[in-house]
């Protein structure tokens, strides 16, 4: 959770943050415990309460899932008058989501994922510009109902309205990329526990969006099985000892590292033993350091291949000129961006909170990028709903008073 504002000089500061284990109540996007899922929204909500001293009234929320079919549409009208008004922006939006219906499940679009076109020129805000044609292209997730329903029923069982949605995968965009990376091509994967959301940019636009069903857990889990330990134990050797930088240019090093002689297992520090401290009755309690590299680095790179041949297989990889910026918890994994730099033979950096001036220490993590982008997401609709651009959702999505301003427009989740 982050509490945030925007300053009178433009500047983005977060003014608190709270965090709280799941513990297995959320999985792939979906709530399994309603009622431990509350108990975990309701700690981190106090902790960032707590430290900004304010209680705002409504949420904003990053939303991904099982089975997430995403879209990129246009939809076009004509401007009788020649002058762009709101209506027309929304006869276009419902142009554009016709035939993407499904039963069961809910439309998801963002105001930061919205193009405009006038007479197919470009504008941030169509709001009376004159012209002919009005055109937007945009981005639309098609998720289950039970996802969303569920965490508008977590949200309100603290006494909030859920203000509105941003699909994660482009929440995570918004809170590390660079107006450069926009531009140029950048892929951006949020990697968390069970769900990794992907997001493709190119010519300040988004080119495709995907989620894919796995994260860091199933590291956990491999690493659990091999070496029979507890999950707990598991995730702190894979975030301690990482993906071996030896496998990697074993498997993946190129021409250069084959001519280089290899190291001795002594030399490489894969001799070394590694003392567990949950093995099951009657396992080993001292394993080889080489046992836990494989497992790691063979369950990773079949993972990162899987994105690879995704990207591969819809001709997207040309648009990676900036490479790929991995976030979420499992970028955190030592030399993660060294198997994917070698693995798609393209730069590689691990993202962090971009565009906010007063940042916590704490929230300065890849683990927090989705959520920073929330932050800029939120501000993004608070302003195209003061501008007249958006009528503030109702229903569903919370109840927002028309025309938001004072205290409950300056703070918010």
């Amino acid at each position: 959770m982050l509490i945030a504002r925007r300053r009178n000089d433009g500047a983005i500061q977060v003014l608190g943050h709270g965090a709280a284990p799941s513990r297995g109540c959320i999985a792939q996007g979906v709530i399994q415990d309603l009622g431990a899922a509350r108990m975990a929204l309701k700690r981190a909500l106090s902790a960032a309460e707590k430290e900004a001293g304010t209680r705002p009234g409504a949420v904003f929320c990053g939303i991904n899932g099982k089975s997430v079919d995403t879209y990129i549409r246009e939809g076009t009208v004509k401007l009788e008058k020649g002058l762009a008004e709101r209506i027309h922006m929304e006869e276009a939006l419902d142009l554009a989501s016709r035939g993407i219906l499904s039963p069961g499940k809910r439309v998801v679009s963002s105001i930061t994922s919205q193009e405009w076109y006038v007479d197919d020129l470009r504008v941030s805000d169509p709001i009376g510009i004159r012209g002919s044609i009005l055109k937007t292209r945009v981005h639309f997730a098609l998720l289950p109902n039970v996802i969303e329903d569920n965490l508008v029923s977590c949200v309100e069982s603290q006494g909030k309205d859920l203000e509105d949605v941003v699909y994660t995968p482009l929440a995570a965009g918004l809170g590390c990329l660079t107006p450069e990376d926009l531009d140029l091509g950048v892929a951006v994967l949020d990697m968390g526990r069970t769900t990794t959301g992907m997001a493709i940019y190119r010519d300040r636009r988004i080119v495709a969006t995907h989620s894919f069903e796995w994260g860091g857990f199933h590291l956990t889990r491999d690493v659990a099985a091999g070496l029979q330990v507890s999950f707990e134990e598991a995730n702190e050797l894979v975030l301690e000892y990482g993906i071996s930088e030896e496998m990697i240019h074993e498997h993946l090093g190129g021409e250069e590292e084959k001519e280089t002689p290899p190291r001795s297992p002594e030399e490489s520090g894969r001799s070394a033993h590694i003392k567990l401290n949950s093995a099951v009755r009657g396992a080993p309690s001292i394993v080889e350091r080489g046992e836990l590299d494989m497992i790691v680095y063979g369950r990773m790179e079949e993972l990162m291949t899987k994105v690879r041949q995704h990207l591969h297989s819809r001709g997207l990889m040309k648009n990676l000129v900036r490479g790929l910026v991995l976030t979420g918890g499992a970028a955190a994994i030592r030399n993660q961006t060294l198997l994917t730099s070698a693995l798609f033979q393209s730069n590689a950096r691990v993202g962090l909170p971009d565009g906010i001036e007063v940042l916590p220490q704490p929230v300065n993590a890849p683990a927090w990028v989705s959520a920073v982008g929330v932050v800029r997401h939120g501000l993004e609709y608070r302003a195209a709903a003061r501008a007249g651009r958006i009528e503030p959702r109702r229903g569903l999505i919370g109840t927002v008073v028309k025309g938001i301003g004072g205290f409950f427009g300056k703070y918010f989740f």
